[in-house]
Order: structure tokens, then C-alpha cells, then sequence
């Protein structure tokens, strides 16, 4: 049986945070709330902070979990797997969202990349680096 690669979960982890960090600071400023005429930005509460970092690595942690239950895939499935966790759970969801909020094409672009980038990141690295086997039993 396999186990999660704990070591993977926190580089996925950390690139994604990195990536998150990246994304925010170049959003749209109708999106984000900014003023464009005065030039400040409103920044997250912490607690918008804190529940984005704990919903990314509760997913990530959930992709880690899925793949270590999941027996019989190779390598290339695994990352479809994951591929496929993005498409049809989170994928459908911003779509709803995008379609009942009204959002502009480029904001709703804007919205998907960031998934779009995290799925990449955990599809590339998580499947393909397995947790080290030991001769002893745990």
C-alpha cells in the first residue's frame, strides 16, 4: 500500500502558495476591489488569508490521499486523475459562479487560471513522485 508523500505535499504546497501570491498581487482591480483613481489596494483580512491558505492545502492534502488510495494507475493515469478532479468538481463550480455573478470574460479568465495553475502544479508533481518504500513495516 502507499502512502502520502509528505515531502510532495509540501513543495506542491509551498509552489502553490508562491503561484497564489503571484496571482493576487497581479488581479484586476475591478475584481479585487481596488480603486484604480486613488491607487489603493485593499488588502485580504486575515481571515480571508488563512482560509485561503486552508482550503488549498486541505484540496491538495484530499489529491494526496486519493492518489495513495488509488491502485492499478500508472504513472500518466495519476495525473489525469488529478487533471480530472479539476474538470469536473472545480471546473463546474466557477463556472456557476461565473454565470450567476456576471463576471467579465477576462475577470472570469482571471479566476479560472489560478485553479488551472494549482491542478498543473499537483498533476505534475504528485503522481510522479512517490513516497520512499522502507524495508521495515510500519
Amino acid at each position: 500500500m502507499y502512502k502520502i508523500n509528505h515531502k510532495a505535499v509540501l513543495l506542491v504546497f509551498i509552489l502553490q502558495m508562491i503561484v497564489g501570491v503571484i496571482w493576487y498581487s497581479s488581479a484586476p482591480e475591478l475584481l479585487m476591489g481596488r480603486s484604480a483613481l486613488v491607487g489603493v489596494s485593499t488588502r485580504p483580512s486575515v481571515g480571508m488569508s488563512l482560509l485561503f491558505v486552508l482550503s488549498t492545502f486541505v484540496s491538495l492534502y484530499f489529491m494526496a490521499w486519493l492518489l495513495a488510495k488509488v491502485k492499478g494507475l500508472s504513472g500518466f493515469g495519476r495525473f489525469f486523475l488529478i487533471v480530472q478532479i479539476w474538470f469536473f468538481i472545480v471546473l463546474p463550480n466557477y463556472i456557476f459562479l461565473i454565470m450567476h455573478l456576471n463576471i467579465s470574460e477576462t475577470d472570469s479568465f482571471y479566476l479560472l487560471s489560478y485553479g488551472a495553475i494549482n491542478c498543473a502544479i499537483a498533476a505534475c508533481i504528485l503522481p510522479l513522485w512517490r513516497s520512499s518504500r522502507s524495508i521495515f513495516k510500519d
